[in-house]
């Protein structure tokens, strides 16, 4: 049983779920709305896409610096204090980015705005993990995960709402000032957040020298590659690199696949990939309960064949490309949503990688294992993928990528072990 310490009451733990929920639909509405504004911001400042595009490459290398260094300080001075850090940081750079009048002051922004997102994630998920049961635990992590998929869907909808009725030039200015506006109001809701009671429980013990003997840590960063918990960081890093190359090779050229191949107008192509969008939540919420039924692993490997499958469809179709007619008689829509469903797999990671550390080093390993995972993964996915395309085409080139990032994650599923029914405790 959890010690007295440890013990949450039901508004405390609503409380700490609405703060780390709204948190990571914010991570999610903040980073990913420059990719619904990249044309405008192009004609603005009179320069292709891909240089507006390089900001999102700098948000996501300075994510891993991110994510490491707040995973630190979470474990150092507490989880709570850490998530209004990272939130003020990306919610200002985000509003801010309203304001630029040059490329370097943008990039300079998109790097601060990685730098707060990138603590986000792993710091949210540590908190819930300590907060919640270990019999919902998954349900509840299935959820908290799907938030970045609304936010995704906020950073359409502030673009469809302020480029109209602004105009370009001032639309995606004002959409930056929107997304990170309410970031910040977020703030509110973490007033009344309490602070991980298993890291107050070992916070104290630490200060009034009360650990046991060789319990004593010098630095979590250094700790996550110790003998008992570098398996777990390097499989945990190697999952998330897998899962991300996975999912970028398909999220960074939908549209284009859609719009080149099929000659899909805008409107209908973005209403397949809301619809998409909307299914894998889906995905996510079950995940999360499956997980707290059959456990952590035997869960991924559900989903990692639900994974081989649905590329394999879409694998199928994009071999032979069907013609266009429409959404319901379309089968590379329908294999694309099988495709969205199994990536709800990540509804499982803040949980299952959290449940492998210790509390004196949970938000570093989790920050870890999974921004640097998605800074490799997400990185090189855009970079490898359109090389394959001059080869096989860009539909086989993407289920290539797919596949290679499924292979890798299924195998470092093996190096990670079992932990549903882990109860959290200060040591």
């Amino acid at each position: 049983m959890p010690t007295p310490a440890a013990t949450y009451t039901s508004r405390e733990k609503l409380a700490v779920y609405i703060g780390v929920l709204l948190g990571f639909m914010f991570d999610g509405y903040d980073i990913l709305i420059i990719s619904f504004l990249l044309v405008p911001m192009a004609a603005s400042f009179h320069v292709g896409v891909p240089v507006i595009a390089l900001g999102i490459t700098l948000t996501l290398v300075a994510s891993i610096i991110g994510g490491i260094f707040f995973g630190w300080v979470a474990d150092s001075i507490g989880r709570k204090p850490t998530l209004f850090i990272t939130i003020v940081v990306f919610g200002v750079s985000t509003l801010l980015t309203g304001f630029v009048t040059n490329i370097p002051e943008l990039y300079i922004l998109r790097f601060i705005t990685g730098l707060g997102v990138g603590g986000e994630w792993g710091i949210g998920f540590t908190l819930l993990t300590e907060a919640w049961s270990e019999k919902s635990r998954g349900a509840a992590g299935g959820f908290l995960a799907s938030m970045y998929v609304f936010g995704g869907i906020a950073g359409v909808l502030t673009a469809a709402f302020t480029l109209p009725l602004f105009g370009a030039e001032l639309g995606w200015r004002y959409a930056f000032m929107i997304a990170g506006g309410l970031a910040l109001v977020l703030l509110s809701m973490r007033f009344f957040m309490p602070e991980s009671k298993v890291w107050l429980e070992y916070n104290n013990a630490k200060k009034k020298g009360l650990l046991p003997p060789g319990y004593s840590l010098k630095s979590p960063v250094l700790e996550i590659f110790s003998r008992k918990f570098i398996r777990y960081t390097l499989c945990g890093t190697a999952m998330a690199c897998g899962y991300l190359f996975f999912t970028y090779s398909f999220l960074s050229f939908m549209p284009t696949y859609f719009s080149s191949v099929f000659k899909i107008s805008i409107p209908v192509y973005s209403e397949m990939i809301l619809i998409a969008q909307l299914f894998s939540v889906v995905g996510y919420v079950f995940n999360g309960f499956l997980a707290d039924i059959i456990g952590r692993k035997k869960d991924a490997i559900v989903y990692g064949i639900i994974c081989f499958i649905a590329i394999a469809f879409f694998w199928l179709e994009a071999a032979t490309p069907p013609t266009f007619s429409s959404i319901i008689t379309f089968p590379v829509f329908f294999a694309y949503m099988a495709v969205y469903f199994s990536a709800g797999f990540t509804a499982e990671f803040g949980i299952w990688i959290g449940e492998h550390f210790a509390t004196k080093l949970r938000a570093t390993g989790s920050n870890f294992a999974y921004m640097v995972g998605r800074g490799l993964g997400a990185g090189f996915a855009p970079i490898i993928v359109p090389l394959w395309s001059n080869t096989y085409g860009l539909g086989v080139a993407i289920a290539i990528g797919m596949m290679i990032g499924a292979i890798i994650q299924f195998v470092a599923i093996i190096g990670l072990k079992e932990t549903k029914g882990t109860k959290i405790t200060a040591l």
